[in-house]
């Protein structure tokens, strides 16, 4: 935690210098908790990097026909086809029950076109559900733990690469995961006990090693140069995650610093998501309960709007952008327009392009005026609101 700001709150940080549009588009699928209500779905997140690909943060039931709402059958479609990947913060069924349906159009638009399965992130309970439903059909893709991109786990990673040291195996191509070579590598290497002790732990992180080698060539294929998954504070193997663009060149060869990203997924306030959010362009943070229901937030392991607005201060992030909203604030959730400097607050089917983060907090007025006669409280659905999620 830093005590003075990185960026002041009216600078525009770096990163933005001359920024193009077709830079970043992110666009908010589902913005609501728990389960569907008639004005927002649950969480899902389309990162559009335009001709480098796409990215899904979160896949809660109803992303594919959110996709096809907001850009069209044909525009749905192309956006699944060039997805990079996807990444699920955490086992709850309102963070990942739309995955099996992006996947199989995935697969059945790349039917008969040479392409390699989507890798999908998420915590280890999501591994058991796919493989439970890949008895069914094969869903085309190749599951990655969470665990396996946090940034210790990325630093041992790129570790063992370089080292390769003691004649301990290494897979130098994805194919010899994909395909199951893997038995005359065992045999060829199984040299006396010891030897025989070292190479099995190191083919049991084999597929992990491959997967995170094809990972990394993905994401640098998409102009992102890390992606790092961090422990929140919800329910066990929870997530948030850090996207960090790579600088690029401007028009008189100036390098300018990538953009920085990250998602809260579902979290109480804690110290990890302050550090992991330093200096963020955006921060992405959820915002379930208003400010004076901060005993419910903080037994379901949740934020309230002002604890989420107060991390991104901590962290001095250029723009926070509120979401994940309890169905009981049907349109607009209560708002107090004096901490909302740097914040706005997601809507289902809302697009931010990159460029116009500079505006962004000048909507909330607007807002207010416009859903002025709706910011009430429903409290119909509070018997959805189920403990945890």
């Amino acid at each position: 935690m830093t005590d003075k700001p990185i960026l002041d709150e009216n600078s525009v940080p770096s990163c933005l210098e001359n920024i193009r549009r077709d830079e970043l588009e992110v666009t908010f699928l589902g913005t609501g908790s728990s389960q569907p209500s008639k004005y927002r779905n649950v969480t899902a997140i389309y990162f559009n990097l335009f001709s480098n690909g796409s990215l899904l943060l979160d896949c809660g039931e109803g992303t594919l026909a959110q996709l096809k709402r907001r850009y069209g059958m044909e525009g749905a479609e192309s956006a699944v086809r060039n997805l990079a990947c996807i990444w699920i913060s955490h086992i709850h069924a309102d963070h990942h029950v739309g995955l099996v349906r992006v996947l199989t159009l995935r697969r059945d638009l790349l039917k008969g076109v040479s392409h390699d399965p989507l890798i999908v992130l998420g915590p280890s309970q999501l591994k058991r559900f796919l493989d439970a439903y890949q008895r069914l059909e094969d869903l085309d893709m190749q599951f990655l733990d969470n665990k396996a991109t946090t940034l210790f786990s990325w630093e041992t990673f790129e570790l063992d690469n370089e080292s390769n040291k003691n004649n301990e195996l290494v897979i130098e191509r994805d194919e010899d995961v994909k395909n199951g070579n893997l038995t005359s590598c065992r045999e060829s290497c199984s040299q006396g006990s010891s030897k025989r002790l070292k190479i099995s732990v190191t083919v049991a992180k084999i597929e992990t090693f491959a997967l995170l080698n094809r990972l990394k060539k993905v994401l640098n294929e998409a102009g992102i140069e890390r992606l790092i998954s961090f422990p929140v504070v919800h329910c066990p193997e929870s997530f948030g995650v850090v996207l960090k663009a790579a600088d690029r060149i401007n028009s008189i060869g100036k390098a300018i610093p990538g953009w920085k990203v990250v998602y809260s997924g579902d979290t109480r306030p804690c110290s990890e998501m302050i550090e992991a959010s330093q200096g963020a362009t955006i921060l992405i943070h959820e915002a379930t309960f208003e400010d004076g229901m901060a005993g419910e937030a903080i037994a379901k392991n949740h934020s309230t709007t002002k604890e989420a607005i107060e991390v991104g201060n901590l962290a001095a992030a250029y723009r926070v952008i509120l979401t994940h909203f309890s169905q009981r604030y049907p349109k607009i959730p209560v708002l107090d327009e004096i901490s909302m400097h740097k914040t706005c607050i997601a809507f289902d089917l809302m697009t931010i392009n990159l460029a116009d983060l500079h505006v962004l907090p000048k909507l909330i007025p607007y807002l207010k005026l416009l859903f002025r006669t709706e910011m009430l409280i429903d409290n119909s659905d509070d018997h959805v609101e189920e403990a945890g999620l």
